[in-house]
């Protein structure tokens, strides 16, 4: 037999949350990696997920420095005027975002994995504002249609359901 302990469920947040990162993760998945952000005062599973995404034009990781350039971390200055990143995950520990908290096809909450700074030098109210709408407009179009049709003896049948996009 076994002995389960009953706990109320927590009240996990939806919508914009300005959060502090309270731990940060580097990793790895089919050659493509990934940090795993976690913040103060949140369950350790409740985690945003921010994939490497490079441009094929001029290489740079927009994925990643993006995160890094929006939580004002890690960034040196070089002697010419332009930024350098130092990318260690170690850097973005304590450091502030605005994330979108959703709820997912499974009911479940998720952080999109597109962050959002805070306002601050360099990033106005409607900048921000401007990103948040881009981030909801994503999450939003992450969900697509899948239409099945399948013939057999009985006659055609048509389904359609919706299903969310996977990176990977």
């Amino acid at each position: 037999m076994l002995t389960l302990s009953v706990k109320e469920g927590i009240d996990l947040p939806k919508g914009w949350h300005t959060v502090s990162i309270s731990k940060a993760e580097d990793g790895e998945h089919n050659g493509t990696r990934y940090i795993d952000l976690h913040f103060e005062g949140m369950p350790e599973n409740l985690r945003c997920r921010i994939w490497s995404a490079v441009n094929k034009e001029t290489g740079e990781d927009f994925g990643i420095g993006n995160l890094f350039h929006f939580a004002d971390a890690g960034i040196v200055e070089t002697h010419d005027g332009s930024l350098s990143i130092d990318d260690n995950a170690k850097h973005l520990r304590g450091k502030a975002l605005n994330i979108f908290f959703y709820e997912n096809e499974n009911g479940y909450t998720d952080a999109a994995q597109r962050v959002v700074p805070i306002v601050r030098d360099g990033f106005s109210e409607t900048y921000v504002e401007k990103l948040k709408t881009k981030t909801e407009t994503w999450v939003h179009d992450r969900k697509t249609t899948k239409t099945t049709t399948v013939t057999n003896s009985s006659g055609t049948t048509t389904s359609t359901e919706e299903t969310a996009d996977v990176m990977f």
